[in-house]
């Protein structure tokens, strides 16, 4: 019987503590959006040289001919070893369709190498570029440009997307009469940055004086944005 007294005593708390009908929690979702601008301040190139030739020591002996004066051009200009890279050689046969016998003759053999230039000058952008052709380089990808301060814009715009949402959710907090609670729940999205290629990048006429490679080439820079987004829950509490 002590037994049984005891356990029906423990029943009232056991219900205090766990309520049947807890009141609900009151709480708003906003998202915030933000997005900061920056000038860039350098370039990735992304070049390579590639040639076809009957015998592959020929084609291999140009290829590296022309790397090797590009590299001797672009330090010339200011490149540190750091900021050069290139690949190794690439070999493939190449045949083409020989209507006569009606089956693939092969036609020599295609070298290619690559070379990746980090340019912290963009002063000196299009003079890398016109080295890079009178060098011999036949393939260049269009420049890309970066900004050094990349991580902290980043930061900067994830701050201002956070600002916005807290703000879009005090405004919805004093319209409804309530006041604002802590955050409940946050996730962010960073979208990052969208680089711009240099605009203008036709090379102009070359009987013309020009003082720059970039005023050859026509170069001007636009800024590169950069965007996030938050979603976020905050309570709502009584006045």
């Amino acid at each position: 019987m002590r037994f049984t007294f005891a356990l029906l005593a423990l029943l009232p708390l056991a219900c205090a503590a766990h309520p049947e009908h807890e009141a609900p929690i009151r709480s708003v979702s906003v998202g915030g959006q933000a997005e900061v601008a920056v000038l860039p301040d350098r370039a990735r190139l992304i070049m390579a040289v590639d040639r076809l030739a009957p015998e592959v020591k020929s084609a291999e002996a140009d290829v590296n001919k022309v790397v090797r004066a590009y590299l001797d051009a672009a330090k010339a200009l200011g490149a540190e070893d750091k900021n050069l890279s290139t690949t190794g050689v690439s070999i493939q046969p190449e045949y083409v369709w020989d209507e006569k016998s009606r089956q693939q003759k092969l036609v020599g053999y295609r070298v290619r190498r690559e070379i990746a230039l980090l340019v912290t000058n963009l002063d000196k952008l299009g003079d890398f570029l016109l080295s890079a052709t009178k060098a011999g380089v036949n393939q260049v990808n269009p420049p890309m440009l970066e900004s050094s301060k990349a991580k902290e814009v980043e930061r900067q715009a994830l701050a201002k997307a956070a600002e916005d949402a807290k703000a879009k959710a005090q405004v919805l907090a004093d319209t409804l009469g309530t006041k604002l609670g802590p955050v409940r729940r946050v996730s962010s999205n960073d979208g990052g940055g969208q680089p711009p290629m240099p605009r203008g990048m036709v090379m102009a006429a070359m009987e013309k004086s020009f003082d720059s490679g970039n005023q050859q080439m026509g170069f001007s820079f636009s800024e590169i944005r950069y965007s996030a987004t938050v979603s976020a829950d905050f309570d709502l509490l009584a006045p």
